[in-house]
């Protein structure tokens, strides 16, 4: 193998891990346990703290020292002033449970949007390099990870990309074939990966339940963030679509309220689309996600289609390449705004087709979520 390594780094700030941050819904838990896996990608939570207030001011401490780019010790003083402001007795020592909440949800803001600027260069840097932090406090499984080199689009990254466990600290670099060639790595056959990929059961000595785990994944941490981000929309999605319409009328705009927190982030991505189509570069396949249908428009979906699965509307970067040339710039990056609206529409079992603020939006209603398929200027 080459002396040539691929840098490890520190956390860098950047918009992709601060719109993670900022879409999470805030949901009070008394236990980690509450809410595993894939959901975490969608919720802020602090085990222990059942109270709103407490925990929209441990949100709004963590989201300062992420967005600002503070230290521990920074958030520690944030923290101390929050803990005192709402008298909460948590559990476990000050400096354990400070590192926790500032590591945990700063390394997975940090993944998912890392994967996201994964997979837009992906065409260019196909193969992902499981790499640890190399020294003696990495844990021996992980440490067999270490190296480990797979395509993007291997299953393997849904449950292995890190951080794979309370204060795991490794990382993953996307490379290309001249990358590969230069370190002289060879792509990870499956054979090696069969004992790493195969799940058992563990009993819960608390409550006696039969919980699921991967070989070396803390409970909880076997998913991607970054594929969960959307993954865990798409649950809400159809979360949303089972929902009776009164209460999916209170629901939906929570949701869309916590999605459109990252309208900067897609404003930004619109923007890299139009240079990326002045300079004649190819499309990632990307897809955005602009929100969940106004309960009105879906309830006229369903009184046609009842068995409509989902409420949330994507677009990929094709289509909006063909809404910068069509409807042009400022008016794409208000697409979220328009998605949401409450208008008239009309619906033939497959397409939903709406006006609002002039322009006629197409959206293919499909299983799993449903896709923006056109969009043109229309007469007022």
């Amino acid at each position: 193998m080459s002396d040539i390594q691929p840098q490890y780094g520190q956390f860098v700030k950047f918009d992709e891990a601060i719109s993670n941050l900022k879409s999470k819904v805030q949901i009070p838990t008394e236990s980690y346990k509450d809410l595993l896996g894939h959901i975490h990608a969608r919720a802020f939570t602090v085990a222990g703290a059942t109270k709103t207030e407490l925990l929209d001011d441990l949100y709004k401490d963590v989201l300062a020292a992420i967005d600002n780019g503070e230290t521990i010790t920074d958030f520690r003083a944030r923290f101390d002033k929050t803990v005192s402001k709402h008298g909460w007795s948590y559990n476990g020592k000050r400096g354990w449970r400070t590192k926790v909440i500032y590591q945990n949800n700063k390394n997975t803001a940090r993944a998912a949007g890392r994967w996201q600027q994964q997979e837009r260069v992906k065409h260019r840097r196909p193969y992902l390099l499981y790499l640890t932090a190399g020294d003696s406090r990495v844990r021996p499984q992980h440490s067999a990870w270490n190296y480990i080199l797979l395509p993007i689009e291997h299953n393997f990254w849904h449950t292995h990309y890190p951080p794979n466990g309370w204060n795991c600290r490794c990382k993953v670099v996307s490379l290309s074939d001249a990358d590969i060639k230069r370190m002289g790595l060879t792509v990870t056959p499956d054979s090696a990966l069969k004992s790493y990929q195969k799940p058992f059961t563990e009993v819960d000595p608390t409550t006696g339940e039969e919980l699921e785990r991967l070989p070396g994944i803390d409970l909880g941490w076997g998913y991607n963030p970054g594929l969960a981000w959307l993954g865990a929309d798409k649950a809400t999605g159809q979360m949303l679509a089972k929902l009776d319409h009164q209460i999916r009328e209170v629901a939906t705009p929570i949701f869309n309220a916590a999605i459109n927190e990252g309208k900067d982030y897609f404003k930004s991505q619109v923007s890299t689309v139009a240079a990326k189509q002045a300079l004649g570069k190819p499309d990632s396949g990307t897809k955005l996600i602009i929100g969940h249908l106004h309960p009105k428009l879906f309830k006229s979906v369903l009184d046609i289609a009842p068995e409509t699965k989902s409420t949330l509307v994507v677009i990929d970067e094709s289509m909006l390449k063909t809404a910068i040339q069509v409807i042009g710039f400022e008016q794409t990056t208000e697409l979220m705004k328009l998605v949401q609206a409450q208008t008239n529409s009309s619906f033939n079992q497959s397409v939903l087709q709406f006006v609002a603020n002039g322009i006629q939006i197409t959206i293919q209603i499909d299983p799993d979520m449903n896709r923006v398929v056109e969009v043109k200027l229309v007469d007022a």
